[in-house]
């Protein structure tokens, strides 16, 4: 008997063993083969229903999956400038939804999905506060906006981090390269297959680099409690610096190709981003340029620290940008383009053009008379009126919705402008420690057993107001406000107890009377906040 047959003889149990082995890992391999635990996936991925790019399917990925530089990664950075949307990879239900606290993220949500028959986990993470749109238990589509994007925790700036996960994300999962999912997630939207999306998508998402840039400048100017004249002002200012508000970079300043951006200029200064600011002149550094919002802030910061209210639209943009002299009437040429902008993105004309108001007009009627008991009643009365319309992030001004509907701060801004026939107009923001915004305005309240109805309510921690509402009294015995809530919701009653916690009560009428403050709101308004 030769050795090779003495062996086999001897150890046939063990060997046959290791064959069946073979075999079951085989058969897992062909079960799972889009697994990436069994190597390498080069083939297309199948799904049992529609994937929905978690952004702009225009986004790219900044750093990829377990990379030689990273290789505990577990997951793909998408750098976006913060407040982006950010949607539903699939159908599911939200297991985790938190905006402070998570290790690492600050922020996420964690939604399980069946995909490809096999049940899966999706996570995004480092949203702000307040960033978090959905709640544990809530069912999903496939592209339903769910969050907005922040730069919280272990974050070295802006971005979305997203991860999908054989199996459950809390309980003993295992991740996986979301790359091939990401890849047909993308085809689909760019006409492979179609990708789902719905109305909230529809509203927040940008059709392209144009609108979603012009979505990021209109959101920062009501942030700031910027005019809409300012805001059509900085519109078409980008249309004509970047060729229609494109994020650019530039060959002349590398450094500026290390971030998001819509396309390469040849360039030969120093300018970059949608309204070409330079860095070497004081705007601020690369980075911060190349993030439309920041320049957006910088624009508005100048417009309205200037006498723009006694020069043509063309001489207030030109004095601003300072372009060459044959260029400073380019920006007039551009108005009606962006007023077009304006009402296709807010489903509203700005206020303020051709043929509206002249400055120094008035809205019909006369302030509230100071001694009128109705004046709280009346900024309770307004806000009531709003009761089931939408929550649109920056929505509303002194004259009622906008883009279809209110944030917290757009709503309060309303009633109080109509209770008092305009007299008294509050910024588009709630407040915080370097800009008060509406906290910062009226009579301060020592608690919610003094508040009157049409006193307003702020919430939040830190000095920082998160949320606003129109306290309205008790309804039966329960302290009562009138507030738009967040994203998916509508105008709505709702126990005070429900904003979280109380950190200011401001009043806009006399504290002896219920009549209207002689304080309105003024002052220059600085740069970013919550809505």
């Amino acid at each position: 008997m030769t050795a090779a047959a003495v062996v086999l003889v001897r150890h046939w149990r063990k060997i046959l063993a290791v064959l069946l082995l073979l075999l079951l890992l085989l058969a897992k391999c062909a079960a799972e083969q889009n697994n990436t635990a069994c190597g390498t996936n080069t083939g297309p991925t199948t799904v049992n229903g529609p994937l929905a790019y978690p952004l702009d399917p225009s986004v790219e990925i900044g750093s990829g999956y377990r990379s030689s530089d990273r290789p505990n990664h577990r997951g793909v950075d998408f750098p976006v400038p913060e407040g982006s949307p950010i949607y539903a990879f699939a159908d599911g239900t939200v297991t985790a939804a938190q905006d402070t606290g998570v290790q690492g993220f600050s922020a996420w949500i964690v939604i399980s999905h069946v995909i490809d028959g096999k049940p899966m986990s999706t996570v995004y993470g480092h949203m702000n506060p307040g960033g978090v749109l959905v709640k544990v238990g809530d069912q999903v589509t496939a592209g339903q906006l769910i969050a907005r994007s922040g730069n919280s925790g272990q974050s070295s700036g802006p971005h979305l981090h997203f991860e999908i996960w054989n199996g459950d994300r809390l309980a003993g999962g295992t991740d996986t390269d979301p790359t091939p999912y990401l890849q047909q997630a993308r085809q689909a939207a760019s006409g492979g297959a179609s990708q789902t999306l719905n109305a909230n998508q529809r509203a927040a998402a940008a059709s392209s680099a144009t609108d979603r840039n012009a979505a990021i400048v209109i959101a920062t100017g009501k942030q700031m409690g910027a005019p809409d004249e300012a805001i059509v002002s900085a519109l078409a200012v980008g249309l004509v610096e970047s060729g229609g508000l494109k994020n650019l970079a530039s060959d002349a300043v590398p450094e500026s190709k290390n971030y998001p951006h819509d396309g390469v200029a040849p360039g030969d200064s120093d300018s970059v981003g949608i309204m070409q600011q330079q860095y070497t002149q004081g705007w601020g550094s690369v980075k911060d340029l190349m993030n439309p919002a920041f320049q957006a802030r910088n624009y508005y910061t100048r417009f309205l620290a200037s006498d723009w209210q006694h020069k043509s639209f063309t001489e207030a943009a030109a004095d601003i940008q300072r372009p060459r002299e044959d260029l400073r009437g380019k920006y007039g040429e551009r108005e009606a383009d962006a007023r077009a902008l304006f009402a296709r993105l807010q489903g509203v004309a700005p206020s303020g053009a051709p043929g509206g108001c002249t400055p120094g007009g008035h809205a019909p009627g006369g302030p509230t008379t100071p001694g009128d008991p109705d004046g709280g009643a009346a900024i309770v009365a307004a806000a009531r009126s709003q009761i089931g319309q939408p929550y649109v992030w920056g929505g509303g001004d002194t004259n009622g919705p906008t883009g279809g509907g209110f944030d917290c701060s757009g709503l309060t801004m309303y009633a109080i402008a109509q209770a008092t026939h305009g007299s008294v107009s509050l910024p588009h923001y709630t407040g915080d420690t370097s800009n008060p915004g509406q906290m910062g305005q009226g009579q301060p309240v020592s608690d919610l057993s003094q508040a009157q109805p049409g006193d307003l309510v702020f919430f939040g921690s830190g000095g920082t107001a998160e949320h606003v509402g129109v306290y309205e009294g008790a309804v039966n015995g329960v302290p009562t406000m009138i507030h738009a809530p967040t994203e998916g919701q509508d105008v709505t009653e709702a126990p005070v107890a429900d904003g979280g916690q109380l950190i200011a009560i401001r009043r806009y009428t006399n504290p002896d009377n219920n009549s209207r403050a002689t304080v309105a709101a003024s002052g220059t308004q600085t740069t970013t906040g919550v809505q």
